[in-house]
C-alpha cells in the first residue's frame, strides 16, 4: 500500500506541467537603453504572474516622452498609478489615464498619461502557473489502479 501511494506521489509530480506567467520588461526610461524601444539585453525579462505587463507614457511639454515598463500588480501598489489607471485593462488597450478631479468631474481623462497593456508574448509577455491537465489526472488515475493490481 505505501509503494503505491509513492508511486502515485512521483507521477503526479511527473504529470504537473508549467501553463502560462507573464514575464515584462520591469524598467524606466531615466535607465539607459528603457525608451521608446527597449534595450533586452539591459532589461531581461521578470515574472510577473498572471497580471498584465504594462507601459505607461508620460508626455511632457517640451521634453521627450517618459516610460515605464512595470508589472500591473507592482504599479497597483503606487497610489499614484492606483488612482491613474484605467479601470478597463485589456490585451492590446493603450488609454489615457483617470484624472480624478473632483472639482470637474466631467473631464475624466488625463491626456499627459496613456497606459497600454499586453498579456500576449514574452517581452509583452507569456505566463508561469503550475497546472494539471484533466487527460494527465485521467492517466494518473488509471496508473494508480494499474500500480494497485500489480501490488496486490
Amino acid at each position: 500500500m505505501a509503494a503505491s501511494v509513492v508511486v502515485s506521489f512521483f507521477l503526479v509530480i511527473l504529470l504537473v506541467n508549467y501553463g502560462e506567467a507573464i514575464l515584462c520588461h520591469r524598467c524606466m526610461s531615466s535607465m539607459g537603453g528603457c525608451g521608446d524601444h527597449v534595450v533586452w539585453r539591459m532589461y531581461p525579462w521578470r515574472d510577473c504572474g498572471s497580471s498584465f505587463c504594462v507601459k505607461v507614457i508620460e508626455k511632457v511639454p517640451g521634453e521627450e516622452p517618459r516610460y515605464i515598463r512595470e508589472c500591473e500588480h507592482n504599479l497597483l501598489q503606487s497610489t499614484r498609478h492606483r488612482l491613474r489607471m484605467p479601470v478597463l485593462r485589456r490585451h492590446g488597450y493603450c488609454v489615457p489615464a483617470r484624472k480624478n478631479d473632483p472639482l470637474n468631474p466631467l473631464d475624466t481623462t488625463d491626456s499627459r498619461f496613456t497606459y497600454c497593456f499586453c498579456n500576449d508574448w514574452n517581452g509583452c509577455n507569456s505566463a508561469v502557473v503550475k497546472k494539471i491537465s484533466l487527460t494527465s489526472m485521467g492517466l494518473l488515475t488509471v496508473a494508480a489502479f494499474a500500480v494497485l493490481r500489480l501490488l496486490t
